[in-house]
């Protein structure tokens, strides 16, 4: 793949990897960070890049595996020298205008957003297929090959990670 190949394919996928590691980090900051170290690596392996294939599941394993390399790092370095007191700002989930009444939005909201700090909760191998799976938009066999595990795999650790994210909700309240 070629440079000029290397900067379309990034105009069309860019955006979906980019929320991908928004929604990994959770933070503007963290996520600009993974997303340049992402296309580091890309431009990198270039020439490993499928163009007919799916250049986003390339470019979201990418990620995936630089957001575990920044994690080994970042506890390694706390077992060095710990540093307490660092926050990361909230991901704030946006939801159109769809007629609600001002209840019914507030309520949509909460349930986001509850959703949302319980698929944070979650082990990395649930959370990652879940966001793989709904915010980038991807397969379950992209999936697998992104991250170079079985189909089988992912479709239980999906299920699983639904199943976990149904109790809470159920736990505090929501029912469907």
């Amino acid at each position: 793949m070629t440079r000029q190949e290397f900067g379309s394919m990034l105009e069309k996928e860019g955006k979906a990897v980019y929320t991908f590691c928004r929604q990994l980090t959770g933070s503007r900051d963290d996520a600009d960070e993974l997303y340049q170290e992402t296309m580091l690596i890309a431009m990198e392996k270039c020439n490993k890049i499928d163009e007919k294939g799916n250049p986003k599941s390339f470019l979201i394993g990418i990620a995936a595996k630089c957001l575990k390399n920044q994690r080994r790092k970042y506890a390694r370095r706390q077992r060095i020298a710990p540093q307490d007191g660092i926050d990361d700002e909230l991901y704030v989930l946006n939801i159109p205008d769809s007629g609600l009444t001002p209840e019914e939005q507030y309520i949509t909201e909460e349930l986001c957003e509850l959703v949302r700090m319980e698929i944070a909760s979650l082990k990395e191998k649930y959370r990652l297929p879940i966001y793989m799976f709904y915010s980038a938009e991807m397969s379950v066999e992209e999936i697998a090959g992104a991250l170079h595990i079985p189909k089988g795999t992912i479709k239980s650790r999906l299920y699983t990670a639904r199943t976990i994210i149904k109790k809470k909700l159920e736990e505090y309240g929501y029912e469907r």
